[in-house]
């Protein structure tokens, strides 16, 4: 069995404990290397490698399609691949940071994370009669992201900002926010490395199907 998975997400782990006992020693502000926000930092590059290898496998699949019997569609691959490029080159340089409407760009980016899979509906019912398992994986996947990447968002801008003092009262806001930022930075590492577990699955599986087609067809 493959130990990429693991592996990987004990890395991330490492990684945002570290970025948390930082952050709680040095009254909110971590080591430059750790900052999860700052730009080419180790989360950032961990980060961004994971979103390039989300929109390059799509890309390759969709480049080299070959059996149109097998799902996904060429459409949602190449849909797949344009939104997890971008955000890869985004989470690497920050470019929703240099806009002032940060929030309205994490929006674009949960409504088109949505609406993929609404607009390719029929695909994903596919794709889950094809390899459920490695649907099951996506999905869990994309709660994990929506709860560390939206939910906690969410968190800070309802709970944690206007009722600091009084849920946290004995702590600092700057400690209370050190582990929110952790834990959603955890989420969304974790999201993007189950689905990419998804996603290295269903490629296998297409392959030696496609395989298997061209075997048949001699």
């Amino acid at each position: 069995k493959s130990l990429w998975l693991p592996l990987t997400i004990s890395l991330e782990i490492t990684i945002v404990v570290l970025y948390a006992i930082t952050a709680l020693a040095n009254g909110g502000q971590s080591l430059s290397f750790l900052d999860v926000n700052g730009s080419r930092t180790l989360p950032s590059l961990l980060q961004a490698a994971q979103l390039f290898l989300l929109g390059a496998l799509p890309l390759y699949i969709c480049i080299t399609y070959r059996n149109p019997k097998l799902p996904p569609s060429r459409n949602l691959l190449a849909c797949t691949a344009v939104f997890f490029l971008y955000a890869s080159v985004d989470e690497l340089f920050k470019l929703s940071f240099l806009s002032s409407y940060h929030k309205l760009v994490r929006l674009i980016y949960l409504s088109l994370g949505l609406a993929i899979p609404i607009l390719f509906y029929r695909d994903f019912i596919r794709l889950y009669k094809f390899h459920p398992r490695a649907v099951r994986w996506v999905g869990l996947g994309l709660l994990s992201f929506v709860i560390g990447g939206f939910g906690l968002e969410l968190f800070r801008s309802h709970v944690q900002e206007p009722h600091w003092y009084q849920l946290f009262g004995r702590w600092e806001f700057y400690q209370v926010d050190a582990i929110r930022t952790a834990l959603e930075e955890l989420g969304e590492m974790v999201g993007e490395t189950l689905v990419l577990k998804g996603m290295v699955d269903l490629g296998q599986r297409r392959r030696v199907q496609s395989a298997t087609f061209e075997i048949k067809r001699i």
